[in-house]
């Protein structure tokens, strides 16, 4: 995860040369939409192995709000905690594939398919239940 983090980071960061962005705080809301998105994955299969009752689409507003607090304060202990961000720049900096383009893309490829997986489970889901994909 900190290899992640490290190529998203890194991105806006561009060892040090960024210019009209706090690259701490955009790669922490990319995150935050990245834990929010395997929650909902996570939750959606649940729902289809063991036909639970409670489920996340069932949430209101405030709860929801709740939510994503509760996984803001799960990235800010990861990964801002002491200043960790920094530490895992310093730790991954000097890697090699880490800085490649071929490393961004792989990285990048990586978030983009896991914030895009709840879209991807519910078309699945609609085609298997109705028989279409909308």
């Amino acid at each position: 995860m900190y290899k992640l983090f490290y190529i998203i980071y890194n991105s806006y960061y561009k060892h040090g040369k960024y210019k009209n962005d706090v690259p701490s705080l955009t790669v922490g809301g990319i995150f935050c939409i990245f834990f929010f998105s395997v929650l909902l994955s996570v939750n959606c299969i649940i729902e289809w192995m063991f036909q639970v009752n409670y489920s996340l689409s069932k949430l209101d507003r405030f709860n929801s709000f709740l939510l994503v607090i509760a996984l803001g304060f799960m990235v800010y202990f990861a990964f801002y905690h002491h200043k960790k961000y920094q530490k895992i720049y310093e730790r991954y900096k000097a890697d090699l594939f880490l800085n490649s383009k071929y490393g961004q893309y792989i990285g990048f490829i990586i978030v983009f398919m896991v914030i895009l997986s709840p879209v991807f489970l519910a078309l699945i889901r609609n085609k298997i239940n109705r028989g279409h994909w909308y």
